[in-house]
């Protein structure tokens, strides 16, 4: 920054309003509704939609103060604090749920810089210490009022936004490449699989050489295990691999195909390391390596069909045993050979997009410490 930012509280900024937090009782899903924004549908700074809910339009209009416009400010309060993004065109007339505030900025360029502040760990700290609770830590709207905002200069903030918004199309650009190249091979197996009824019907004990559900307890990290995956770790991750681990020392073959019921469907993802699976995921190994992607690409073709399998609370325990008697029509080796090239291919693309936003997040993540760090937080 060329000179030193000027401080305020976010209420007390020229033309920001801290409108309030949104519909606090929406009821039942109403699929003609008005689509609400949750805060889970905030994440790395952008709105995400892709299990949008809608509520009916009487209570939307009961909640007129918080109905969305382009460029207005969402900021999480509830679990992710201080998580923000700003609304587009296509938001106009959305509402947002009581775990996600609404600031309104007169000039969309704070909007811009303030969710972008918001970011920063500064901003991130100072949110988490005037966070209150304990299962469910909760910023109040109050708090929010009083947040500190660092105002550089116009110029400074704008060629901070350039750098920001650099980073954020490319990395974008990288989901988009991701999620098609995982699209791609879908189509690529659905188009195979068109020839499934002359290909005889196996079980999958017949195709799978190991399949084995995990237990509750984790294995203390100086064991010296392999990573530990949760049933979340699969049903967050939005493409069909796992591939973080928090334990080093790894041993043992990676490429299991690991499995979670949910809400009527199965998740399923590839581990890209060797995994240790807790209670409610299903890891399997097909007996040839080269029929991983096939394996993956069964089961996510038929995941409301494998669903049914589940059971336990909510259907959420799929046993080795269930699974392991399932029929499957499996195919010839040079059906699977051929998918086994196309497949790979395409999820190289999609892992090497992946391994580039890590890269990418790394230098936003240390940009935005720069931001945050050029000043001392003063009392606001």
């Amino acid at each position: 920054m060329n000179e030193r930012p000027q401080w305020a509280a976010l209420a007390d900024l020229p033309g920001v309003e801290v409108v309030g937090y949104g519909i606090n009782r929406p009821g039942r899903p109403d699929q003609d509704g008005i689509p609400m924004l949750r805060a889970g549908d905030i994440a790395d700074g952008r709105i995400q939609t892709a299990e949008m809910v809608r509520v009916g339009r009487e209570i939307a209009d009961a909640h007129p103060k918080t109905r969305l416009r382009p460029g207005d400010l969402l900021v999480v309060l509830v679990g992710r604090i201080g998580e923000a993004a700003v609304t587009g065109p296509e938001h106009d007339g959305w509402s947002v749920a009581r775990s996600v505030a609404l600031v309104r900025c007169a000039d969309p360029r704070l909007a811009q810089w303030l969710r972008v502040w918001l970011a920063t760990p500064t901003s991130r700290v100072w949110c988490d210490t005037q966070a209150a609770g304990t299962a469910q830590r909760t910023l109040g709207l109050r708090s929010l009022r009083q947040l500190p905002v660092a105002l550089p200069s116009l110029t400074d903030r704008e060629r901070a936004l350039r750098v920001v918004r650099a980073i954020e199309n490319r990395a974008e650009a990288n989901d988009k490449i991701a999620h098609t190249a995982v699209a791609l091979a879908d189509a690529h197996f659905g188009a195979l699989a068109a020839d499934r009824k002359s290909w005889p019907e196996r079980t999958f004990k017949d195709v799978v050489c190991d399949a084995r559900t995990g237990t509750a307890a984790r294995p203390p990290v100086s064991s010296g295990a392999d990573a530990w995956v949760a049933p979340a770790d699969v049903l967050r991750s939005p493409l069909p691999y796992i591939d973080t681990t928090d334990v080093s020392d790894l041993s043992g073959v990676p490429g299991s195909v690991l499995v979670v019921p949910r809400a009527g469907q199965v998740h399923a993802a590839v581990s890209r390391t060797p995994v240790i699976v807790s209670r409610g995921v299903l890891a399997l190994r097909p007996e040839q390596e080269g029929d991983t992607w096939w394996l993956l690409h069964e089961i996510r073709s038929r995941s409301s069909e494998l669903s049914q399998l589940a059971q336990g609370t909510a259907g959420r325990e799929l046993s080795a045993r269930a699974f392991a008697q399932a029929t499957v029509a499996w195919p010839p080796e040079d059906v699977l050979a051929r998918f086994a090239r196309l497949a790979s291919a395409l999820h190289t693309r999609a892992l090497t997009a992946q391994r580039e936003n890590r890269t990418l997040r790394a230098l936003l993540n240390d940009f935005l410490r720069t931001l945050g760090a050029a000043e001392a937080l003063p009392r606001v």
